[in-house]
């Protein structure tokens, strides 16, 4: 079951979807070939019923934002797996089965986390979504020295340790958001900041290298529901 959340951004529709709703046979039924032998691949019951009602979900909501049918479509996958839209135009428009012809590229992304994902779609740009799942970490500097950049670490340290697990989760989905905007895994977590505490404005801060590619990103939090943290990043209209 795919929910619209209220607007996060004008360009920007993300979907939260309950990956334990829903028909698993229904979510196996649209899903392709491929899809359908990665889903009998997981060991756990469970996690094959989330993988197949979260690819379904895409499908679906990708279809529908397309006027398509999900057999309509199929994905591609760059360098660092990051997924895009290949459309099989099989039939036309308004028959039921092929893509739209005239719609704008649409530019999507998914992120799940336990039995929660986020779908977001856009036609503006590159775009990225990270949710996760929070919880009490027993030492979460430790964690951060793992995901963290330097400057970030320091602002972490700084904070008082009752909002430490917060500040780590929203800089955790925020630094995910972007790395998938980009579609880079390869870029090294030490390579940017991002902003952590309450009290600074939600932002890519900097990125070695190159000074203007802060400028290039708008960075969100999001709130989908109680117990999780989530981000989204989305690339900004270049000036007309």
């Amino acid at each position: 079951m795919a929910t619209l959340l209220p607007p996060a951004h004008p360009d920007v529709r993300v979907w939260l979807v309950d990956l334990d709703a829903g028909d698993t046979t229904a979510s196996l039924a649209v899903l392709s070939a491929d899809e359908a032998a990665r889903a009998g691949r997981f060991v756990f019951d469970r996690h094959r019923r989330r993988f197949a009602a979260c690819r379904a979900a895409l499908r679906r909501i990708l279809a529908d934002e397309l006027r398509a049918t999900p057999a309509a479509l199929s994905f591609a996958y760059n360098a660092s797996g990051k997924p895009e839209l290949h459309l099989a135009l099989d039939g036309p428009r308004g028959a039921g089965r092929g893509v739209n012809q005239d719609a704008p590229s649409l530019r999507f992304n998914v992120s799940h986390s336990d039995r929660y994902a986020l779908v977001a779609t856009t036609t503006a740009g590159a775009v990225g979504v990270d949710i996760e799942k929070t919880r009490p970490i027993e030492d979460v500097l430790r964690l951060a020295r793992t995901a963290f950049s330097t400057n970030e670490l320091e602002t972490l340290t700084a904070l008082p340790a009752g909002v430490r697990e917060a500040a780590f989760f929203a800089g955790w989905t925020r630094k995910e958001a972007y790395i998938k905007a980009r579609g880079d895994s390869l870029r090294l977590l030490e390579d940017f900041d991002v902003a952590l505490t309450p009290e600074e404005p939600v932002r890519l801060k900097r990125v070695a290298g190159d000074a203007q590619e802060p400028a290039r990103w708008t960075l969100l939090s999001l709130a989908p529901l109680p117990g999780y943290a989530a981000a989204l990043c989305i690339e900004r209209r270049a000036p007309t």
